[in-house]
């Protein structure tokens, strides 16, 4: 028992930064979603069964217009396919923690990765599940917070909904700033740009990720046939 609650204790801790951001975070989308005409229901729901952050937002829009299934389907796979690369590093770690690996598996965002990174090699496999776990809890709650605030109090939360826009673009120049090869942030800029002009702001989204996908994926192959040459 005494174990138990010190991986809760530790677990907490390290997850207190991510509560600071995912409480607020997951407050505007819930009262984004509200917003669109979906209940605290579908915030439950989409937080519990999707929790994947910005997919999130995207998938407002989508909601309310009926987009279809593809469309959402390669929009999730665009938006979300840097988790790829992060489970790459955690296989044989996520493999040792038995029947709770499906779940460190679909826990893994952004910001819990961030904490993993910082975490020894010996860590508890407890506290990391926790860790997984109370991030998780934190955008539920968060979700439901602003679900509820939209439907029910007269609040004007008109362009909350940027919110996230705003991280990933603070995000995206912390990033620029601590790069000295700036060539990706430019292209994916370029692309992003480009699609927006030829199919419009409901439609470019995921092909301006695909595109930029591509071109960063072609750029590194011909790298690496230079330097083997």
């Amino acid at each position: 028992m005494k174990e138990r609650m010190g991986a809760c204790v530790r677990a907490f801790r390290l997850s207190l930064p991510v509560m600071c951001g995912y409480l607020f975070l997951g407050t505007a989308f819930g009262a984004t979603l509200a917003q669109a005409g979906f209940g605290p229901a579908w915030a439950l729901a989409s937080s519990c069964f999707v929790y994947a952050g910005s997919l999130q937002f995207v998938m407002v829009p989508f909601l309310a217009a009926g987009a279809a299934l593809p469309t959402v389907a390669l929009t999730a796979l665009m938006v979300n396919a840097r988790h790829l690369f992060y489970g790459l590093s955690y296989i044989e770690r996520f493999e040792r923690m038995g029947r709770a690996r499906p779940y460190m598996i679909f826990a893994l965002t952004d910001e819990t990765y961030s904490v993993f990174c910082g975490l020894p090699g010996d860590e508890e496999n407890g506290v990391m599940i926790r860790v997984a776990l109370y991030d998780q809890c934190y955008w539920v709650i968060g979700s439901m917070i602003g679900s509820v605030l939209a439907s029910q109090l007269p609040f004007d939360l008109t362009g909350i909904d940027f919110s996230m826009t705003a991280l990933f673009i603070v995000i995206c120049v912390e990033r620029a700033m601590n790069r000295q090869d700036r060539a990706p942030l430019l292209l994916g800029g370029v692309c992003a740009l480009l699609c927006l002009l030829l199919l419009g702001p409901d439609a470019f989204l995921a092909p301006a990720l695909a595109l930029t996908a591509f071109l960063l994926t072609a750029a590194e192959i011909t790298k690496g046939r230079a330097k083997a040459s």
